[in-house]
């Protein structure tokens, strides 16, 4: 019997003793490893060694730093997170880092909870702001793919009821034109990406083809598209560690009558596309839709129908503005993230029988962004 003991403690002190070994050799090489300054699998910039001063060592947090830097760039550091991702699948798990582990390799962003108290300061500025421009908005708020393709969440998740908020929010927002397109998704099959958290150009059709309903007054124009990249893999994919998922299509967009276009950016670059083919070969492939975030952007199009539009939205947005430059002459769009001046400013009194305003933000961005106090 105490021959057996011995023997299971010398097997428990080997098996100790060879992983101690093994950790303590990663970190010896570790160091002498080319590192990366950027992770394409998770989309962000890696944690950089800490300056090694005297300062720093002793009265700043070389510590902390050294940590993040030596957890980032530890070897192997994208097949370990595979692996842990794989085996909590293996134990049973139905998410991982915020993300729900789908069907039919869906990675579903996570909506547990949300700022109540943020939610009624945003509805007050709209109210506010449509008070003050003495217009209607049309307001738009996208619920995400854990609403839209609840069909393929993994049994047990549970997520905000992405449905009755958006009630709540719309009967709140008086006076405003509530575009509500939650059934709409639902009703259509892969209206969303499968690796990110925005929808798609199948998603932002639906969104088109209810403002041609509700705003327009017209039917919708047709479109086909073209397969751009078969490589995207988005925001889900980087923080799930679901590195075996197959990546989504980036598609164009293309109108039956197509007008001219002409793009403004704040910092003076001007273009005559919507798309940014440069960026299929980034990591980030979304921001092929109208480069990506910017605080401002000015399109004029060859549709000379004398109607404007002005959008203040998220990226949400990004992919439905194909669809949209259809229907104007001039679309402005400002994300308040980035964007700090008056939006009024740019609301013409002489102008304003041919202009709308559209609110368009996922639902999640919406409860939780701070942006929307800056705009007038």
């Amino acid at each position: 019997m105490k021959k057996t003991e011995l023997r299971k403690k010398q097997i428990r002190t080997a098996v100790s003793g060879v992983f101690c070994l093994f950790i303590f050799t990663l970190a010896l090489i570790g160091p002498f490893v080319p590192k990366k300054e950027f992770s394409e699998n998770e989309n962000r910039m890696l944690e950089p060694f800490p300056s090694l001063s005297a300062r720093n060592i002793f009265f700043g947090d070389f510590d902390t730093s050294f940590e993040k830097w030596f957890s980032d760039h530890f070897i192997g550091r994208d097949g370990w997170i595979r692996r842990k991702a794989s085996l909590r699948i293996d134990m049973g798990a139905i998410e991982n880092n915020g993300v729900w582990l789908g069907k039919d390799h869906r990675l579903m962003q996570q909506f547990l909870t949300y700022d109540a108290d943020n939610v009624e300061k945003n509805i007050s500025y709209l109210q506010e702001f449509s008070q003050d421009t003495g217009m209607r908005l049309n307001i738009m708020l996208v619920p995400g793919a854990s609403w839209g393709e609840q069909k393929y969440l993994p049994a047990g998740a549970a997520n905000v009821n992405e449905k009755k908020l958006l009630e709540e929010i719309g009967t709140k927002l008086t006076g405003q034109n509530w575009i509500d397109i939650s059934e709409d998704l639902i009703r259509i099959d892969d209206g969303y990406y499968r690796t990110d958290h925005h929808w798609n150009e199948k998603g932002a059709m639906i969104g088109y083809q209810a403002i041609c309903r509700q705003v327009l007054d017209k039917k919708p124009e047709s479109f086909t598209y073209a397969d751009v990249s078969d490589t995207f893999r988005g925001t889900m994919y980087s923080r799930s560690g679901a590195f075996w998922t197959p990546p989504d299509t980036i598609r164009r967009i293309i109108p039956e009558k197509e007008h001219s276009v002409s793009v403004s950016f704040e910092n003076g670059q001007t273009t005559d596309s919507l798309f940014f083919d440069e960026h299929l070969q980034e990591k980030d492939q979304y921001t092929y839709y109208l480069d990506g975030n910017h605080g401002y952007v000015n399109i004029r199009t060859g549709n000379h129908n004398g109607r404007r539009a002005i959008v203040i939205k998220d990226s949400f947005a990004h992919i439905l503005l194909p669809y949209l430059a259809q229907e104007y002459e001039e679309i402005e769009v400002f994300d308040l993230r980035y964007y700090t001046e008056s939006v009024s400013a740019h609301i013409s009194e002489d102008k304003k029988d041919m202009t709308d305003i559209y609110v368009i933000y996922g639902l999640e961005t919406f409860c939780s962004d701070n942006g929307l106090a800056v705009l007038w």
